[in-house]
């Protein structure tokens, strides 16, 4: 009988699941996608109740793909995107739709919260306030939608709604807390002074427990839906950025990684906590290690807005040859020049994060001429994504000097072809793992929980395995570098005419 390990993740697109043995072989898989609901220019949404179907669709999925099902499984972890807060009523039931981490909403209030307690914000929570955090998120709420405000009575993040579900616990990690802005992560409590500032109880707050730790088991009624085995111990988690960095083995201070998934990120592995106005500070899966985060908010989530948005008729044709309608984009893609003959994209198409901080930041297309065609689109979006990364890397270089240790992780870094871009965009050697998921790392993170590995170290050690290395070419990046500095130069250009934008759109 084969020892098995269960990692189950809640992206913001869809939930994926992944069982692996203890030498990190894969022995099932599946994916379940969900959407966002926008209801508003900048609004996103989703129903927890989409996360539990999810779960179970999932897990059966991957039950039904081994002989023997779930024998021999060790543990489960649940991960997910954070920020995300699930707000309960005295009964049980979720207040409203989840307002997600993308959301923005929140960026009047972002200004009042930095205007009236800035430095004290940033002292405690180690960030200034943006749309992302939920500690802006609930103040608007509270100015919006004070019924819904008073009915608070349990506030739980994404994985922790899916695991309580799975459970009856009630707790969340380390990882999630720091997404919160809400949590003191050098007293590792909640913090009196940031809930204070919008007047939301600590009653309601979870419990706070170390991502490896054990906090509950499965419970029958979740057993008889899912087929998991009833009373497998199940960990805390953790946030699915944290668990996919510890996933492409990045256990060693100075390790980058770089996340091509519905958002970009590009990650530094440090010893201690380092804040910075521009990126966010968390304390990491890997015990005693932190994690400086640079992101852009819209990533594979804009490739995934080109499919819908340009490519309706190609992706049902691809579908009903049993396809997959980004190969398809990545070929046309692939056949357009370097620089998409002058067409440059912008991914802002949910405001931006690093390093503008701008909720009111659009995305656009900008150079369009009479000789584009679709190809030139999806490369200039290609490009443009990679171009908000490179941005994003600028800002690391503020911590380290040290580049010569990159992973490309992600659903994007499937395609070699964008993967290959980002290599030329940042003129750096990039290594892309074998394995490097969310749930697989949750997996690993669920085994360390109940002693099948000694530590990280060890998991990593024999589990993550490089699948192939992407070089740069010198000459792609110099033109690059040049396109770059015009793609900047737009941004500051635009800044004004976003705000004059987002006024007439919230007339």
């Amino acid at each position: 009988m084969t020892e098995k390990l269960f990692g189950v993740d809640f992206g913001t697109g869809g939930c994926k699941a992944t069982v692996i043995d203890k030498e990190g072989n894969i022995l099932a898989s599946a994916f379940e996608e969900y959407p966002s609901e926008h209801k508003h220019p900048g609004w996103s949404e989703q129903a927890p109740s989409l996360w539990i179907e999810a779960f179970i669709k999932t897990v059966k999925s991957c039950r039904g793909q081994m002989s023997d099902g779930f024998a021999g499984m060790l543990a489960l972890a649940v991960t997910a995107s954070t920020h995300n807060a699930v707000l309960m009523d005295e009964a049980g039931k979720v207040i409203r739709p989840c307002i997600m981490w993308n959301d923005q909403r929140s960026g009047g209030q972002c200004n009042r919260l930095k205007e009236k307690y800035g430095e004290e914000i940033f002292r405690i929570g180690m960030q200034m306030p943006t749309p992302t955090w939920t500690l802006p998120q609930l103040l608007w709420l509270k100015e919006n939608e004070p019924e819904n405000y008073g009915k608070i009575k349990r506030l739980m993040f994404t994985k922790d709604y899916v695991r309580s579900w799975v459970t009856g616990d009630f707790c969340t990690d380390i990882v999630d807390a720091q997404g919160s802005l809400l949590y003191d992560a050098r007293k590792n409590a909640w913090s009196p002074e940031l809930c204070g500032m919008i007047e939301l109880p600590l009653s309601v707050l979870p419990e706070i427990r170390g991502t490896k730790e054990i906090v509950g088991k499965v419970r029958a009624e979740a057993a008889a839906l899912t087929g998991l085995p009833e009373r497998l111990p199940v960990i805390a988690g953790c946030s699915d950025t944290a668990a996919e960095d510890f996933s492409a083995g990045a256990v060693n201070a100075g390790q980058i990684i770089v996340k091509l998934a519905t958002a970009g990120n590009v990650n530094l592995i440090t010893d201690n906590a380092v804040p910075h106005a521009k990126s966010f500070t968390y304390p990491y899966s890997v015990e005693g290690k932190w994690y400086t985060v640079t992101a852009t908010n819209s990533c594979a989530s804009a490739y995934r807005w080109m499919r819908d948005a340009l490519y309706p008729a190609e992706k049902e044709l691809c579908e009903a040859k049993g396809e997959d309608v980004y190969m398809l984009m990545d070929e046309q893609a692939s056949k357009a020049e370097l620089g998409a003959r002058g067409l440059i994209f912008h991914p802002y198409l949910l405001g931006e994060r690093c390093p503008y901080f701008n909720p009111n930041a659009r995305g656009d297309f900008f150079g369009v001429s009479m000789v584009h065609n679709k190809g030139d689109f999806a490369r200039a979006l290609l490009e443009g994504v990679a171009f908000s990364l490179y941005d994003c890397l600028q800002v690391l270089k503020d911590f380290t000097g040290n580049m010569e240790d990159i992973v490309i992780i992600g659903g994007g870094a499937k395609s070699p072809l964008w993967s290959q871009i980002v290599c030329d965009v940042f003129g750096l050697e990039v290594k892309m793992p074998e394995h490097a998921e969310s749930s697989f790392g949750g997996a690993l993170l669920a085994g360390v929980g109940v002693g099948a590995f000694s530590d990280e170290i060890e998991a990593a050690r024999k589990c993550v395995r490089m699948k192939r290395t992407y070089k740069p070419a010198s000459e792609n990046h110099a033109k690059y570098e040049k396109i770059f500095a015009i793609y900047k130069e737009i941004v500051e250009a635009s800044a004004p005419i976003w705000d004059k934008l987002a006024h007439i759109a919230n007339e």
